[in-house]
């Protein structure tokens, strides 16, 4: 049984401290709200270096009742577990086959909302971005080939401002950058790991080209970015 919605007055007290927080500390800038539709669904698969990437990204989304997936250690913790919850967090465990929450992203998908899930599976550690999980991959093929749009989101200055292994955030610009829709379905008719292997290809290339230019791409240039 899924939890009851957050209570509407604690998630925009949430929301609103954070604003201030990011307008005032780092600049907070969001580029490419022009390539989310109208309204969702939306899958959108992102990059996750810091952990400040979480409410950059709720910053960003326009939506009411989107979820992003999240470590399940997180939604364990005193009071953070509240914010967790007041943004729509799924817990998953690390290793990434956990089969209830993945089965609860795409109910979520399905009732109309957008669904945030990191490309690695995880936060990586340098920075950087490393090969797109493969059940991410997966999912985001079954989700395309249903017709749910797949949107690119990178964060960009969050790793600068807290590293791994920092407490206490560090002033700083921050980003957050929305590609251009894009199309996995037709993997579908793939060899099976032929079509999850090119799919990581192209998620890890439109996130890593964002990152690497601090501007959401176009879609011929994106995919033929190499890290």
């Amino acid at each position: 049984m899924s939890e009851p919605e957050p209570a509407p007055r604690f998630t925009w007290i949430i929301k609103l401290f954070v604003r201030g927080y990011f307008k005032l500390f780092h600049q907070f800038e969001v580029l490419g709200q022009e390539h989310l539709p109208p309204q969702p669904p939306v899958f959108v698969l992102t990059n996750h270096i810091s952990n400040l990437d979480a409410p950059a990204f709720v910053l960003a989304d326009p939506y009411v009742g989107s979820c992003f997936v999240a470590k399940a250690s997180l939604t364990r913790m005193p009071f953070i577990k509240h914010v967790m919850h007041s943004w729509g967090a799924i817990p998953v465990a690390r290793d990434g086959t956990d089969t209830s929450a993945l089965r609860e992203v795409l109910r979520k998908l399905r009732e109309g909302r957008l669904v945030g899930f990191a490309s690695e599976g995880t936060r990586n550690h340098q920075g950087g971005l490393g090969p797109t999980n493969p059940v991410l991959a997966r999912l985001a093929m079954q989700a395309s080939a249903s017709g749910i749009p797949l949107i690119p989101l990178a964060a960009v200055g969050t790793y600068e401002c807290l590293p791994r292994g920092a407490i206490i955030p560090k002033p700083g610009k921050v980003k957050v950058l929305i590609g251009p829709r894009f199309d996995l379905g037709y993997l579908k008719s793939w060899p099976r790991d032929e079509g999850v292997e090119e799919a990581r290809r192209i998620i890890r290339a439109r996130l890593w080209a964002m990152m690497e230019s601090g501007l959401p791409l176009a879609p011929r240039v994106s995919e033929h970015a190499h890290a």
